[in-house]
C-alpha cells in the first residue's frame, strides 16, 4: 500500500511538472540585432528560427535591424527588445556605468557568451599610400571615412580609435574630408567606386561585406602598434590578432583588439524563457554555423564564462548551465 501510495505521489508531481510546462503561455520576443546586412542581423534570423521551434506554441520572435552594440543594451535595459547581441566589451562598459552610457543599466543579464570572435579594423584604399592613421593626422589628409551607423560599435570603436590617434571627425571635415555612418549596402559601393578611402569597422572572419570590399577594392588592412592596442585594452577591450587571408589583400596577420558577441537579457525574462533560448542556442551549433560562419568557434561548454559574458548571468540561463555540468 505505502509502495502504491509513492507511485501515485510521484506521478502526480510528474504530471503537474508536464502540465506546468504545457501550460506555459506563447511569448511574443523583440530581437535587437543590427541593420541589414551585418552579420549580427542573420545571426538573429537564424537564432530566431531555431527558438520558434522550441519555446510555446504561438510564440513569435522580431527580428529588429536595429541598434547596435552600444544601443541595444540601453533597449534591453529598457525592456523595449528582451533580448539582444552586445559584446563583452560594452556589456561591461553598460553595467558599470561608463564610457558609452552615463548610467549604470545593472539589470542586464548574459544568456550565452563568446558567440563568436570580432575584431576591431581599420581598411584603408591603397591609393591613399599610408601605412597608419597617424599619417592622416601628420599630413593632414582630406579622407572620407565610413563607419557603420551611430549607436553601433563598429562607430563607437571608430571613435576610440581615431581618439587614440589624436584625431576626431571634426578633424576629417575640417581639412576637407567627411565622416559617415551608414550601413553595409552604403559602404560596400563607396569603398568598391573608391568614394570612401577609410572604413572603420568590428568584423567576424570572412565577415560578407568586409569580404566583398576586400575582393572588389584595391584595400590595406592596418596593424595597430603596441601603444594603439594598449590605449585600447585600457577601455576594456581585448588584444587580438587577426589571423593572415581572413580576406583578399590580408596577407599578414592583423594586430588589433577583439572581443566576442553575447545575447543578453534583463532581469525581467521570465526564468523559464531564458533556460529554454540558452539550451536551444547552446544544443545547435550546427545549425548556427550552417546559417553563419562566423559561429564556427562558438564553444557551448565555456558559454557561461564571465570573460565571456561580461554581465552577470540570467538565473535561467545559470541554471542550464549548472545542470550541463558546465558552470562552477
Amino acid at each position: 500500500m505505502r509502495r502504491v501510495l509513492i507511485v501515485s505521489l510521484v506521478t502526480l508531481v510528474i504530471a503537474g511538472a508536464l502540465g506546468h510546462v504545457s501550460a506555459q503561455e506563447p511569448v511574443r520576443l523583440k530581437f535587437a540585432t543590427l541593420s541589414q546586412g551585418t552579420a549580427w542581423y542573420v545571426y538573429g534570423a537564424t537564432m530566431s528560427e531555431l527558438l520558434r521551434k522550441t519555446l510555446p506554441p504561438g510564440s513569435t520572435i522580431d527580428v529588429l535591424p536595429y541598434s547596435g552594440g552600444v544601443g541595444n543594451a540601453k533597449l534591453v535595459a529598457k525592456n523595449e527588445t528582451p533580448i539582444a547581441f552586445s559584446f563583452t566589451v560594452t556589456n561591461r562598459w553598460a553595467y558599470e556605468g561608463r564610457e558609452a552610457y552615463e548610467a549604470k543599466l545593472d539589470n542586464l543579464r548574459g544568456l550565452v557568451g563568446g558567440l563568436d570572435v570580432y575584431y576591431l579594423v581599420a581598411i584603408t584604399q591603397k591609393k591613399l599610400g599610408i601605412n597608419s592613421l597617424a599619417e592622416i593626422k601628420e599630413k593632414r589628409l582630406p579622407v572620407k571615412l565610413y563607419s557603420l551607423p551611430v549607436g553601433s560599435i563598429g562607430e563607437f570603436g571608430a571613435r576610440q580609435l581615431l581618439r587614440e590617434y589624436g584625431l576626431t571627425y571634426a578633424d576629417l571635415k575640417a581639412w576637407g574630408g567627411s565622416a559617415t555612418h551608414v550601413g553595409y549596402n552604403v559602404i560596400v559601393d563607396a569603398m568598391r567606386d573608391g568614394r570612401g578611402d577609410v572604413l572603420i569597422a568590428v568584423v567576424t572572419p570572412k565577415h560578407p561585406s568586409i569580404t566583398e570590399i576586400a575582393t572588389f577594392a584595391d584595400v590595406k588592412f592596418l596593424t595597430l602598434p603596441p601603444e594603439r592596442v594598449k590605449g585600447l585594452a585600457a577601455l576594456g577591450y581585448e588584444p587580438a590578432t587577426m589571423p593572415a587571408n581572413e580576406f583578399k589583400n590580408q596577407p599578414e596577420a592583423i594586430q588589433t583588439v577583439g572581443f566576442p558577441t553575447v545575447l543578453i537579457s534583463n532581469t525581467a525574462l521570465p526564468d523559464a524563457v531564458a533556460y529554454t533560448i540558452t539550451k536551444t542556442i547552446c544544443e545547435n551549433k550546427e545549425a548556427l554555423v550552417r546559417g553563419h560562419a562566423g559561429f564556427a568557434d562558438f564553444d557551448p561548454r565555456g558559454a557561461w564564462r564571465p570573460e565571456k559574458v561580461g554581465i552577470p548571468l540570467h538565473p535561467g540561463a545559470e541554471r542550464y548551465y549548472r545542470e550541463k555540468g558546465w558552470a562552477k
